[in-house]
């Protein structure tokens, strides 16, 4: 019998390069089957160890044998895993849905696959064709006035947001010596997860967190916990009326790319306006490089483009940007990750 592989058509893409293509244009499917299970708490549920379907579907209210289904769909993509018995197990991927382990990312799961999510990436079209914001045509407003008016959205994104800097923190500073700075003012820092990491690792260092008063409502307890309130002030702010005075460095972490270049300008420049001729500006975020290699802030970009109207921004786009707002472009430290310190002193 003649295989594909011998029937396909030597100037055709091969049944693999097929196949990737397919599974790159259903992939909606892997984001709504996960969170389905993050919905449903599965990981949570085993954390304990493996559990029925029987067990499952009594615990969540699910249709046992559709929860079977679903989890043994997930289990054919390494997101949980079926023993012999029949039943569930948790895999590395499937812990990182469990809600409190360190990385958690069940906030992340219930927050891309949600509504606005699929809504906004389905209208992408509107955004390469004008330029805007796909999120705002769609609602009439931001993405943060959207999950003001939902919290338990917002809750979740800023979990997602707290996960990812318990995560990318570690990087950040292996990355980047803090030694030098007297005060860190994390602008826009949410809980304070990142500055908390900072300040643990730099006993010397104080920090000023500022944020929307209702996102920093909920730093105080994370500060605690982690041990650094009495080093870190949390204030109240709206940056681009103002950001906090006293600071000998100022720090934003996937901040700038939320905005368009004006917009970015002006928190820039309120940053530059309270900063001592000594000080840094730190921009934590993606630098997009030349060429056609992968990068994570490639795909970004387009969440930026049709969310919000913002960018992820190449080298010299930073290196413009910042000259606009009166700083010098100094150097970019890259880390582990995708991201990179983009350093910045006045000019």
């Amino acid at each position: 019998m003649t295989s594909e592989s011998e029937m396909q058509d030597p100037d055709m893409p091969s049944p693999e390069t097929r196949q990737t293509l397919i599974d790159l244009i259903m992939g909606f499917r892997f984001t709504q089957m996960i969170r389905a299970a993050a919905r449903l708490g599965i990981a949570d549920l085993l954390k304990n160890g493996p559990e029925s379907v029987d067990a499952l579907a009594q615990a969540t209210g699910a249709h046992a044998p559709s929860l079977y289904r679903l989890l043994r769909a997930l289990a054919s993509i390494g997101v949980f895993a079926e023993d012999e018995q029949g039943r569930f197990g948790l895999t590395p991927m499937a812990q990182l849905l469990q809600a409190e382990v360190p990385g958690s990312q069940r906030a992340r799961a219930l927050t891309f696959g949600d509504e606005p999510e699929w809504r906004t990436w389905g209208n992408l079209l509107y955004s390469v064709t004008t330029g805007e914001s796909a999120f705002r045509h769609l609602y009439g407003m931001d993405p943060w006035e959207q999950r003001a008016e939902d919290p338990e959205a917002g809750a979740n994104f800023d979990d997602v947001m707290t996960a990812n800097s318990v995560v990318q923190g570690v990087a950040v500073i292996a990355a980047y010596d803090f030694s030098g700075i007297g005060t860190l003012v994390d602008v826009a820092g949410g809980h304070g997860a990142l500055i908390s990491a900072i300040l643990r690792a730099n006993p010397q260092l104080r920090g000023i967190l500022c944020d929307a008063p209702h996102v920093i409502a909920r730093a105080h307890a994370l500060l605690e916990a982690e041990g650094v309130a009495d080093r870190c002030a949390v204030v109240p702010c709206d940056f681009f009326s103002s950001v906090p005075s006293g600071g000998d460095a100022y720090m934003l972490k996937h901040i700038i790319h939320d905005w368009d270049d004006a917009e970015a300008l002006l928190i820039l420049k309120n940053c530059r306006r309270e900063m001592p001729e000594n000080g840094r500006l730190l921009l934590v975020e993606n630098v997009i490089p030349p060429g056609n290699d992968p990068h994570p802030g490639k795909l970004l970009d387009i969440e930026m483009l049709a969310k919000l109207g913002g960018k992820e921004r190449t080298e010299e786009e930073f290196r413009t940007l910042l000259d606009e707002a009166g700083f010098k472009l100094n150097r970019i430290v890259p880390t582990q990750f995708s991201i990179s310190v983009i350093e910045a002193v006045p000019v």
